[in-house]
């Protein structure tokens, strides 16, 4: 009798592989992507595909080297971001980074047929940084710009980025992180269990994990060696959902 070869695709394989890598168990990557239990499984052998915003987050545990792979079957061409530096002429520092800042007048000199599936997002600085405690500003004026694949962006036009400040949401965000945040996708009840923008008059603005306990929402910090921080009368303000992050290039 014979036997059936099954054949898997290649993201498959390496899906699998880069699980192995990271020593974790369907059920562990489950839960570090926020997804179902069986949604591994099905990957791994073919039977479905992971999401683009999946592919994302496994281009983010590969690693710098490995990262394109998975980004790739997102949307993101490396070809078609190093065409853009290209055209603008960067640095050799800026060559190569994940990091990709050009300034407003540069952005002018981005073809039609590159941009259609990219977009500039503005990069805005913020007083105090957010992280830090202090009445917040987010200056919206003479920002510079951030080349991103338009399928990370759900509502591109309302996409901001902004520097990360402090460790209270170490391991996921470093010192110096940028992070991309849709500010069209502001309502609490739709965002528990996902890592939001808050802002408040006097303790600024804060990353953390949004969620319901009860009848009380809380401000969940990554880091367990900070208290989370219950919402209270209003004092809070959803900014907008984080939708995607970048550490900084070394």
């Amino acid at each position: 009798m014979k036997t059936t070869k099954v054949f898997r695709p290649k993201w498959a394989d390496k899906l699998e592989g880069l699980r192995n890598e990271l020593g974790m168990s369907q059920a562990a990557l489950a839960r570090k992507l926020n997804v179902s239990a069986m949604a591994p499984s099905r990957w791994e052998r073919g039977v479905n595909q992971p999401p683009a915003d999946v592919f994302v987050q496994l281009g983010k545990l590969a690693g710098n080297k490995k990262c394109w792979y998975f980004w790739d079957l997102a949307g993101l061409r490396k070809a078609d971001i190093t065409a853009v530096l290209q055209d603008l002429k960067p640095s050799k520092a800026q060559q190569g980074k994940l990091e990709i800042p050009i300034t407003s007048e540069a952005a002018k000199f981005v073809t039609a047929e590159k941009a259609a599936h990219l977009v500039a997002l503005p990069l805005y600085s913020t007083v105090p940084p957010v992280g830090v405690v202090g009445p917040p500003v987010i200056q919206r004026e003479n920002s510079e710009l951030i080349v991103a694949p338009r399928a990370w962006c759900p509502h591109p036009e309302q996409t901001i980025c902004l520097r990360f400040s402090g460790d209270k949401m170490t391991p996921m965000l470093q010192q110096g992180a940028i992070i991309a945040v849709d500010e069209a996708d502001n309502i609490a009840e739709k965002l528990y269990g996902k890592v939001v923008l808050a802002s408040h008059a006097e303790c600024g603005l804060m990353v953390h994990w949004l969620q319901r306990y009860g009848r009380s929402e809380v401000l969940v910090p990554e880091n367990k060696d900070y208290p989370p921080t219950y919402i209270q009368n209003g004092d809070w303000t959803i900014v907008g959902r984080m939708v995607w992050w970048f550490s900084k290039a070394p």
